[in-house]
């Protein structure tokens, strides 16, 4: 019995982690630099997670220190270069200059594809999203640690491809944005599972 009972506490445990998981957006950000050891934490349990034929399709790019002013600059180079005048927006550009002062740390998601392994590109992607998410349930042991999968930023322009320095086996699928907060919110808008299920 003893054993059903940690058992089960252990699922219920579990169950709270991913309840309350949350995306933290960057101007919740306060500023200040979360740990090496935090860093290195998710993106140890990051490698964890499942991938077809064990061919670990991730590459992840860790920004920080004097690369990351330098990579929001190139950010917003890229958005004045590439974005159409009757769609610009100068306060997203403003909020892309101003994550100066609020991140501590970015890292580029990409995707590596090897021919050799003969892989399918949808599960590769797959992959890499669950190794996402085990940044973000990791960040749940970190009560000021926060972060936010982010696909703006230039992800989908080739001038970013090449300030990260991918070849053509790589596809950047956005950045895991990290920073510090004081304190986390705890409300989220979640419909009901059974909306979204049905049984055979």
């Amino acid at each position: 019995m003893s054993f059903y009972i940690q058992s089960l506490n252990h699922v219920n445990a579990i169950s709270e982690i991913i309840k309350n998981r949350r995306s933290i957006f960057p101007k919740e950000y306060t500023g200040k630099k979360l740990e090496a050891s935090i860093i290195e934490n998710v993106l140890q349990n990051a490698n964890f997670a499942p991938n077809h034929k064990s061919n670990y399709p991730w590459r992840f790019i860790v920004i920080e220190g004097d690369k990351l002013n330098t990579w929001l600059d190139e950010c917003a180079d890229i958005y004045l270069e590439e974005t159409p005048s009757e769609k610009f927006n100068q306060e997203k550009l403003n909020k892309t200059l101003g994550y100066k002062q609020k991140i501590s740390h970015a890292i580029a998601v990409v995707m590596h594809r090897d021919e050799k392994d003969k892989t399918i590109e949808k599960e590769d992607i797959c992959a890499v999203a669950c190794g996402v998410q085990n940044m973000y349930l990791t960040l749940s042991a970190y009560p000021n640690a926060a972060g936010y999968w982010s696909t703006g930023l230039g992800t989908y322009s080739k001038r970013m491809s090449d300030f990260l320095y991918l070849d053509e086996h790589d596809t950047l699928l956005g950045y895991f944005i990290l920073g510090h907060v004081e304190l986390k919110r705890s409300e989220a808008n979640k419909r009901d599972y059974h909306n979204f299920v049905r049984y055979l």
